[in-house]
């Protein structure tokens, strides 16, 4: 009787800013490509803000009350209780008015969440790059090379985590 090897499955948590509008077909491809960069079997994603908005900047008008922010972090702490790594990939723009401060507290418990569940952390360069905005840094940084390519040189590992 041959014994067949188990796979070990290991999964990646991609953590985004909010939900879309549209399918977010481009985000997801991303998300895959992010996926197979760093060798995961699964890929999953999650939200620091819990409301949809058509662009991010939408955040800054519907995240002034709590309710989206306190809201997101239930299945953000269940993501991260499965998850082997993490992608930061909130975007590096923080929202204005009082959803400036809620932003920042989310991220201090998001920050605190990831070190209690001792995940790997990863971003784009050294930032939480939304996955819309991937391919523009990686053609400024190489652009003589494919966005795959591209993608495994600036897709890094950082020592914890950082706000906008």
């Amino acid at each position: 009787m041959k014994h067949r090897a188990v796979e070990r499955t290991t999964s990646l948590l991609v953590i985004l800013s909010n939900p879309p509008t549209t399918s977010g077909l481009r985000t997801l491809q991303r998300v895959e490509l992010a996926r197979k960069t760093l060798g995961y079997t699964s890929v999953a994603t999650a939200n620091v803000f819990s409301i949809p908005t058509y662009r991010t900047g939408g955040v800054s008008a519907v995240g002034a009350s709590e309710t989206g922010w306190l809201a997101a972090r239930p299945g953000l702490s269940d993501a991260l209780s499965v998850a082997d790594a993490v992608v930061l990939a909130y975007g590096c723009h923080e929202p204005s008015g009082t959803a400036r401060q809620h932003f920042r507290d989310q991220l201090s418990w998001l920050a605190a969440e990831i070190e209690n569940h001792g995940v790997s952390t990863w971003m784009v360069a050294g930032r939480p790059r939304h996955p819309s905005r991937w391919h523009r840094h990686t053609h400024a940084a190489y652009p003589d090379l494919p966005f795959a390519e591209a993608l495994v040189q600036v897709l890094l590992p950082v020592g914890g985590i950082k706000g906008a």
